[in-house]
């Protein structure tokens, strides 16, 4: 029997594998040389790591009884959202100490990690059978 996962459980095994593989990916081009690939993995990946907790944190303001106040917290988090994304694209974009291509793909690190799990239980469920 499986039990139900909880949200935390949830944020806190994709962010802390995202934030692994970005550190990895990150001592990874450091050891090969790349500094700026190696600070802008890592600064990425510590941010979607936060923007992935911070929305499943937000999430309780979605499912409130008054539709307009929900709408506006909604609308208010996902603001919020951006704007802590938008920290490391700044980063990135004014400093020549971060890669801007790979501080976009650290952001992006959940979603990757996300992917790569459901995309590899899908085919080793087709090799099983």
């Amino acid at each position: 029997m499986k039990t139900a996962t909880t949200v935390l459980e949830v944020q806190k095994k994709y962010g802390s594998r995202a934030l692994m593989l970005s550190i990895g990916v990150g001592l990874l081009s450091l050891a090969m040389g790349y500094k700026e690939i190696c600070r802008g993995v890592v600064l990425g990946g510590v941010f979607s790591a936060i923007n992935f907790a911070l929305m499943g944190q937000l999430l309780r303001y979605r499912l409130q009884e008054n539709r307009k106040a929900a709408a506006r917290r909604s609308f208010a988090a996902l603001l919020l959202r951006y704007a802590l994304l938008a920290i490391p694209l700044v980063l990135a974009v004014q400093s020549e100490r971060f890669n801007l291509p790979f501080t976009v793909v650290g952001i992006f690190m959940v979603q990757l990690v996300i992917l790569f799990e459901q995309g590899s239980r899908l085919i080793f469920a087709s090799v099983k059978n």
